[in-house]
């Protein structure tokens, strides 16, 4: 996977991803709701962001990439506005994590960036460090 260094705007979007992370993580609900926050930088520098939604039927569920995209969309962006995404995940003593931390898109998730953006910036851990991708770059078997 070719990928390239974090800029100053990635990592505020970080940053505030994190932020919004933590305030929207809900441990009394289906044993620890909302356990994902994705933010989503456009082109004109506006963030929309999304929580992961759990639901009893486990099909119903949503991502909190999808969320964030389905945002920027409902408030008049097209799929080319779309610049940035990351995934941040809250720490859950399960998932042996101490920190929230940055995580890669699910299988679907990459796809439903690639179909918006091919070239969108995708903000993953790669190789012990935290780096940008095009979200094309992270399904490198696809031929449609």
């Amino acid at each position: 996977m070719e990928s390239s260094p974090l800029s100053a705007a990635d990592e505020a979007l970080i940053e505030e991803t994190v932020e919004r992370n933590r305030g929207t993580f809900d441990p009394e609900f289906f044993d620890g709701a909302h356990i994902v926050t994705a933010g989503l930088r456009t082109t004109d520098g506006e963030v929309y962001f999304g929580a992961s939604l759990p639901a009893a039927v486990g099909r119903a569920s949503m991502c909190g990439e999808p969320v964030a995209v389905g945002s920027a969309i409902a408030d008049g962006y097209r799929h080319d506005e779309l610049e940035t995404c990351v995934a941040v995940a809250y720490p859950m003593d399960h998932h042996d994590a101490d920190e929230a931390r940055v995580i890669p898109p699910c299988g679907a998730c990459r796809e439903l960036l690639a179909d918006y953006n091919e070239e969108m910036r995708i903000i993953v851990p790669h190789d012990g460090e935290t780096r940008v991708a095009r979200a094309i770059d992270l399904l490198p078997t696809r031929t449609w």
